[in-house]
């Protein structure tokens, strides 16, 4: 998942480029809090990511996290499922 963030904030997806210094781009990581072996958070600790996600007023909201989990969703059940077995 991390990786299909990146790749979206890059620009290498459908959705637009939002990448300028490369700060938001190089922020994307996982949360250390991991509940357990079935839970991973994609985040940014960045205070401006929620509106490049969601958008503003002034700017068209990019959802690079809330598309990339709709790509990856149907994998990302395949592997839990496999790993449950």
């Amino acid at each position: 998942m991390v990786a299909e963030v990146m790749d979206s904030i890059a620009g290498r997806k459908s959705e637009p480029t939002s990448v300028d210094t490369g700060r938001f781009l190089n922020s994307i990581g996982l949360n250390s809090d991991m509940t357990n072996e079935f839970t991973a958070i994609v985040k940014s600790d960045l205070n401006y990511a929620a509106f490049l996600e969601k958008g503003t007023s002034r700017m068209s909201a990019r959802h690079h996290f809330e598309n990339s989990l709709d790509r990856k969703k149907r994998k990302i059940l395949r592997d839990i499922k496999e790993a449950v077995k």
